[in-house]
Parts: structure tokens; sequence; C-alpha cells
């Protein structure tokens, strides 16, 4: 992953790879680098033992851990198995299914936290597991839990909280924090339970704090004030909080700002609607389509065809001289006169001819218009109408195009020594 893991320049945690391989090194800074979605790693890890402890600086940057699962046998259960001197923030986790199969310590943040700081998170989902099942936190040893909310749903046999399972000591700080999710406490619904914590040794450390006692299933918690649904999405109830700089609130439970305003759920709404309106009447009439071929008469149309034909014919031939030369020699010298005659083979010559030939003689004239005048005649006086008819006659031209040819005869030369 990017970074080098120090304040200054933290590892960035981009991918389920980078953030499971957080467990290399509990002691460095890191940082999320946009959401992470779980859904296709399958079981999760928790980050750090209890002999191990996550001991480092984690970022969420506003950014949330989604679909995140994990079903394990061994105690402390949670995104981070366990911390100290660790400082967790800005960090949402969505639909996180958190199992811990008859062991205990179970949140979906944190298992357990000794003198650890975690602020500005929330959870969403389920978690289930024996005792000191949270939330957010399972067991809260010591450190402070701050401007942090739960809409999880918890289920346990005995100290189950909406946020925190359970305070173990009086350094277990609970400040401006809220629940909202259904606690649930088999076989024994009275051992250890509440709406917002479900056990603590001081619920004084638990400060200006809230759960819902109608979503929650709860009355009681061991700190923190229970009030209903409607009481809850009221800022007035929220004694202390900033919702200046950290919190908002829109008709609904507040939120972090650091996350943006959340996208409300859509609500199914089954509306029946019915419409009454006037009968309809309709009237229906034939109509035919009928069509008739109209002729006009003209007089007769006279037009003029012309045809022009040229010819040429002029043929040529060009060939190089041609130059025989024939010797004979003897031993012998004598006065003779001998005639000698020469042989050369024909001489080929190509005569081509082309010819181009338009035997399609078309004739076109325009459409004819007529106007004619009538003037109707008034006091007897005769008024005549006249007609007029232009013709255009049409020329047409016809050419025969042929190739030359010539022709040069170049009579042999023979020479007798």
């Amino acid at each position: 992953m990017l970074g080098v893991g120090t304040q200054s320049n933290p590892y960035i945690i981009q991918t389920p790879q980078d953030l499971h391989n957080v467990r290399n090194n509990l002691t460095a800074y890191y940082e999320l680098g946009n959401d992470i979605d779980m859904s296709g790693w399958g079981n999760f890890t928790p980050i750090g033992t209890s002999s191990e402890k996550f001991m480092g600086n984690f970022n969420g940057k506003g950014y949330k851990i989604k679909n995140l699962t994990i079903n394990s046998t061994t105690a402390y259960v949670g995104l981070f198995s366990f911390t100290e001197n660790a400082t967790i923030q800005n960090l949402a986790i969505e639909n996180a299914n958190v199992v811990g199969q008859n062991v205990n310590y179970v949140g979906i943040l944190a298992g357990n936290i000794t003198n650890s700081t975690i602020k500005n998170c929330y959870t969403t989902g389920n978690v289930s597991g024996q005792y000191g099942i949270g939330g957010l936190v399972g067991w809260h040893y010591s450190g402070l839990i701050e401007n942090c909310f739960s809409h999880a749903n918890t289920t346990g046999r005995g100290r189950v909280g909406g946020l925190v399972g359970n305070g173990a000591t009086s350094n277990s700080l609970v400040n401006k924090c809220y629940s909202t999710g259904l606690v649930t406490v088999t076989p024994d619904p009275n051992l250890y339970n509440g709406g917002l914590v479900g056990s603590h040794v001081d619920s004084t450390k638990v400060t200006n704090s809230y759960f819902d006692i109608n979503t929650s299933g709860q009355t009681i918690s061991a700190g923190g004030t229970g009030k209903t649904t409607a009481e809850m999405k009221q800022q007035t109830t929220y004694v202390g909080w900033d919702f200046t700089n950290t919190w908002g609130i829109n008709n609904d439970y507040p939120y972090l700002q650091i996350f943006g305003v959340p996208t409300a759920p859509p609500k199914k709404e089954t509306i029946t609607i019915q419409s009454y309106v006037n009968h309809i009447h309709s009237k229906t009439s034939k109509i035919n389509k009928s069509t008739k071929q109209t002729q006009s008469f003209l007089n007769t149309i006279q037009t003029l065809s012309e045809r022009h034909t040229s010819t040429k014919r002029t043929i040529s031939s060009y060939t190089l001289p041609n130059a025989t030369s024939v010797q004979k020699q003897n031993r012998t010298v004598r006065s003779v006169t001998q005639h000698v005659t020469s042989y050369m083979n024909p001489i080929d010559s190509i005569v081509e001819r082309k010819t181009k030939t338009i035997q399609q003689l078309l004739s076109y004239i325009n459409h004819i218009k007529s106007n004619v005048i009538a003037v109707a005649p008034i006091q007897n006086k005769i008024v005549n109408a006249s007609v007029y008819v232009i013709e255009n006659t049409s020329t047409v031209q016809f050419e025969d195009n042929l190739s030359n040819t010539y022709a040069i005869e170049n009579p042999s030369v023979v020479e007798v020594i």
C-alpha cells in the first residue's frame, strides 16, 4: 500500500487486501483512501490479538468499510480484536455481520479497548456473542469513546449494550454518544443489559449520551438516558453537543458531519387511487378515399430532331528504318558481278481502330405552360382569347472517333563487296 506508516506519511488503505495487511504492522499510522467494500472477501480475521494488540493510529478520513463479515471462535472479536494505547477515528463500518461463536468480548469496531480513544465513529449491522457484546465495542476496559453512535442490533447472554457491552473500570469513559439498535439478551433478559451500555462499574462515567427506548427494546442502561424515537430526532435532546462542527441533524437521528448528510432510506407506501370519468362517446363516420385519373389535352406538340455525325479517319504508321548488310568474301579474286538476294522477315504492323458510338438519342422539352384568359363580353363586344404554345427543339449530337493508322515503307539496303 502507499505510504510508509509514519504520522506525516501514513499507510493509505485502498483495498480489502490493504486492510488485511494492517496486521503486519500494529504500531503504524493508517488512513483510508476510499470506501472499502468487503463483500467479496469472505470471513475477515480480526486485526491483532490479546497478546499482540493493535497500538497504532487508524484514521478513516470520513470513509466507510462496508459489508464486513467476521465469524470467530476466539475471544475478542471485531475489526480490531484488542487495542491498547491506540486511536481510531473518523471511521464508519456499515452493514457488518460480526459473530463470536460461544466466545466473549465482541463488538463491530473492537472486541476490547484498553487506554484507547475512539472518536467520530459509527456502526450498522448485527453483532452477537456470549458476554460483553456491544454495537461498537464489546469490552471497554479504559479510554474514551466520544462522538460515536451505533444502529447495530446486538445479541448475547449477558452484559449486552447497544453501544458498549461492558464498562470495566472507572476509566471507561463515554461522552456524547447514542444508540438505536435492538438489544437482545438470552436466555435471561435481565442479566446486565442496557439500551446504550450493558453494564458499567461507574455509570456516571457515561455523560451526555442517549439511547432509543422504542427501537432498542430497552428501558434501562448502565449509563445514558433513554428517549423516545421522536425525542431522539430533536436537536434539543442532545445537551452540550456541537451541532456546528461535529454533529448534524435533519428531522432524523443525529449524524456525523465528516461523513456527509446521510441518504434517507426509501419508504414503501401503498396508495389507492380511484378515478371517475364520464362515459366516453365516440362517433364513427365512413370516409371513402377515391383516386381519380386526370388527363389533360393539348394541341399537337411538334419537335425537331437533328442528327449530327462527324467522322474523321486518319491512318498513320511509323516504323524505324531497317538496314541489312550482306557480305561475301573469296580467297580467289575475281571480277564478277553477282546478284545477291536479301531476305527480311515481314514487318508486322498493328492497326487498332477505336470507335465511339452514341446510339441513344434523347429529346427533352420543358413542361409547357398555357394560360387562357377569358374576359366576359361587355355590351355585346366580342372578346377573343388567345392560347400560346412554346416549342423548344432538342439538339442531338453524334460523333464517331476513329483511331489513327499510319504506314511507312522503308526499303532494305543491300551492299555487295
